[in-house]
């Protein structure tokens, strides 16, 4: 005999399907499972980012310090040195390349702000004959910073600014002069992993290969269109609390 619901016990489930359907649940405050946030008390899903990275935590050095690298001597018997120097925040504030102890190359950044977006960079070059001074105020429309990694993923940060010359004895510029420029760097996180330096083992770095649009180089043939020779990307090594200690031949020596 085949057994039917009764009407009472038919409503009955209509009823309770019809509650579940309309029902919500009201929680003033988080949502945890296992004492972890999920859902904040704004209604924020909380992802787990205990695997991302902050690339600013490894590119960043202590307040004030000053990382020096140095690539082998060459066959001609030159001695290559890199010199980066850290502000009080820990933000890199001057690049310095020297030759034999001769200063060949240098870029500062100075009086950066934030409204507007902004800084004074200045740059030497002296490869020549005689030094060549260029001081820029750069105005941002955009600086971007890189997301949180994570290993295996690439990203990019770009900047779209225009430069001021303020003040140069290069014979090519000129005080006033305005140029629009765009930059952009990309990198992807190989591995984390230690650095040794000196007899300090740096625990806490990661491993990136690294590319930027200035590493790229436009040439003109005496026949043939323009063409740009895109560099092949390097690997960079960055720690905590030292910033970058190594890219290409160059490897940190010491750090003050």
């Amino acid at each position: 005999m085949t057994k039917l619901f009764s009407l009472s016990a038919i409503a009955l489930l209509t009823s309770l399907s019809t509650v579940a359907t309309a029902a919500s649940l009201d929680v003033h405050g988080d949502i945890k499972i296992n004492g972890k946030t999920v859902i904040d008390a704004e209604g924020n899903v909380i992802q787990d980012q205990s695997h991302l990275i902050n690339i600013d935590d490894y590119a960043n050095a202590a307040a004030n310090r000053v990382v020096t690298l140095a690539a082998p001597v060459g066959e001609n018997g030159i001695v290559s040195t890199y010199k980066i120097t850290y502000d009080e925040t820990g933000r890199e504030y001057k690049q310095e390349e020297f030759s034999d102890s001769k200063l060949v190359w240098s870029t500062t950044w100075e009086n950066r702000t934030t409204t507007p977006l902004a800084q004074k960079r200045t740059t030497l070059s002296h490869w020549g004959e005689n030094p060549i001074t260029t001081t820029y105020q750069d105005e941002f429309t955009t600086s971007s910073s890189y997301p949180l990694a994570q290993i295996g993923v690439s990203m990019t940060r770009a900047d779209i600014y225009t430069s001021e010359v303020l003040a140069t004895n290069d014979p090519k510029s000129s005080v006033g002069e305005i140029t629009n420029s765009s930059d952009y760097q990309k990198l992807t996180i190989v591995d984390e992993t230690s650095f040794k330096l000196g007899d300090t083992t740096i625990e806490e770095c990661i491993i990136v290969t690294y590319n930027a649009s200035w590493r790229n180089h436009t040439i003109q043939p005496e026949w043939g269109p323009i063409k740009t020779l895109q560099q092949v990307d390097e690997f960079r090594t960055f720690c905590k609390g030292y910033g970058l200690v190594q890219f290409g031949d160059y490897k940190a020596t010491s750090a003050e």
